[in-house]
């Protein structure tokens, strides 16, 4: 190919913070028309040179070329208008703005009047095949057409490289689909995508290159087809990872926990139980209450009894009982005072305090064992830390950096170690491996079998569905608010267990 081919040039890029070398001698080559994926674990370092590329961070050292021109030090800004557009994990987007107020945000007046915004907003959205009216509030949207959204707002600056970062994460398999042709239709039109993913399928089914992160280095660039899985899976973590999935834990016992009659205006009669040292899978399709199961049975979510005439009294409301004895959950609080702990769906939203410290998240649900009169022993809080810091293997610089500053595995191992100080007997995790990269995603597979082993019971949602039937010893399927189906994944096919999902 022709060095004419190239959109973007990084050579030997650093970067380091206090404590943390991010990036050492970075380079990647991007040529346009293609999707060049960069994969690694958590940590390692693909976010760092993403914001160095956008204009987020200034890079120490190295060269940044982009579409024939260096770039010493650039703002998100203007790295939007010389094309480079980043499309995050989480949507840089106005939930009380329409769709064609946020594709040209900031752009009122170039645009003059709301009229043109709207005709030209329509127009890229028509370009990508999406239907969305303009006019429509983005706080409405799923989270795939808030997708085509960030998309269209890219293609409107004439981006000739778009960098899309765990695009997949909340998409069902129809809007991956979706994405995918939206992407092979962006390359046939010269625009380079730079696809971040933890989904190694994604990456086999959709990207020309591969580049290969490890502890803040380059260590392969290669096509696609010259890798094989288990060869990539080595080159991110650095050693053989041999099975995916540890051998499912075997220590199932008696019933620990009863659900019965679980309704909301989501849920349906819901009821099951869950035995002793047992890892239950819910699965079903985004939408399907999978989570609004679990948060209710937590506390997370207030269950109101049900007052419409055809639902009658016991059917209403829920109740619970854990080791035989009927338990009163309204709160997390009580949640937790009754054994239960949650892992939310949402860790960034819900299961941590993002401006606080790694320390303070871990010994959150600690706080009454280590108070006296309102006063936090401040050496058992830092045991704790320093406890569940090396057990999880977290990395952090310090107990006392902010959590907002780590990888998504090392923040989802925050949460883990909350838990797991205090050892409650149920422990339920929703989506315990979104966006966390393979080689965590064992480490937390071997937690999983360490708490049932220990004696405690798991309650696992995934929407991947082989590690659910990897880990899982009886699993249940979720469909329109009502348990469709329970299987054993030791024999039923994954078919099977899909069709009872899909209802």
């Amino acid at each position: 190919m022709d060095n004419k081919d190239i959109i973007l040039s990084v050579q030997n890029v650093n970067k380091s913070f206090p404590g943390v070398r991010a990036l050492t001698d970075a380079s990647i080559t991007v040529r346009k028309g293609t999707v060049h994926a960069v994969v690694g674990e958590n940590g390692a370092g693909k976010s760092t040179l993403m914001k160095i590329l956008s204009g987020i961070h200034t890079k120490d050292s190295g060269t940044i070329i982009f579409d024939g021109k260096t770039v010493e030090h650039t703002t998100p800004i203007q790295s939007i208008h010389m094309g480079l557009s980043i499309i995050y994990q989480e949507f840089n987007l106005v939930n009380t703005l329409t769709v064609g107020e946020n594709i040209f945000l900031g752009r009122y007046r170039e645009m003059k009047g709301m009229r043109n915004i709207h005709k030209a907003a329509r127009a890229l959205l028509d370009s990508i095949g999406s239907t969305i009216s303009t006019t429509t509030l983005v706080g409405d949207l799923s989270a795939s057409e808030k997708q085509m959204v960030e998309i269209s707002k890219a293609l409107s600056f004439n981006s000739k490289l778009i960098i899309m970062d765990e695009p997949s994460s909340s998409l069902t398999a129809d809007e991956l689909k979706q994405l995918f042709k939206i992407i092979h239709d962006l390359r046939v039109k010269g625009i380079a995508i730079i696809y971040i993913s933890h989904k190694l399928d994604e990456i086999f089914e959709l990207c020309d290159i591969v580049t290969i992160l490890r502890d803040g280095q380059v260590v392969d660039t290669k096509p696609i087809g010259d890798l094989t899985r288990d060869e990539m899976i080595a080159k991110m973590i650095g050693r053989e990872l041999g099975d995916e999935f540890p051998e499912r834990p075997r220590c199932v016992g008696e019933t620990i926990m009863e659900v019965k009659s679980l309704n909301t205006r989501k849920l349906k009669d819901i009821s099951f139980e869950l035995k002793k040292g047992e890892v239950l899978g819910l699965v079903g399709l985004v939408g399907a209450g999978r989570t609004e199961i679990v948060r209710a049975i937590s506390g997370a979510d207030k269950v109101k009894n049900l007052k419409a005439a055809k639902v009658k009294k016991h059917r209403s409301g829920k109740m619970i009982f854990i080791n035989g004895k009927q338990v009163k959950i309204k709160t997390p609080r009580s949640g937790i005072h009754a054994g239960i702990g949650l892992l939310p769906e949402d860790r960034k939203l819900e299961g941590l305090v993002l401006p606080f410290s790694v320390q303070s998240n871990i010994v959150m649900s600690s706080l009454k064992q280590i108070s006296t009169f309102g006063f936090v022993n401040a050496s058992k809080e830092k045991e704790i830390a320093a406890r569940q810091i090396k057990s999880l293997s977290i990395k952090t610089p310090s107990p006392n950096t902010k959590v907002k500053t780590l990888s998504g595995g090392n923040q989802q191992k925050c949460i883990m170690g909350r838990w797991l100080e205090i050892n409650p007997d149920i422990l339920i995790l929703d989506e315990p491996t979104r966006g966390i990269d393979v080689g965590t995603k064992y480490e937390i597979y071997l937690l999983i079998k360490r708490i049932a082993e220990n004696g405690g019971s798991v309650i696992m949602i995934s929407s991947e569905l082989p590690e659910v039937l990897a880990m899982s010893n009886r699993v249940l399927t979720v469909c329109e608010g009502r348990i469709s189906g329970e299987f054993n994944p030791e024999v039923d096919s994954a078919h099977t267990i899909m069709d009872a999902a899909i209802g």
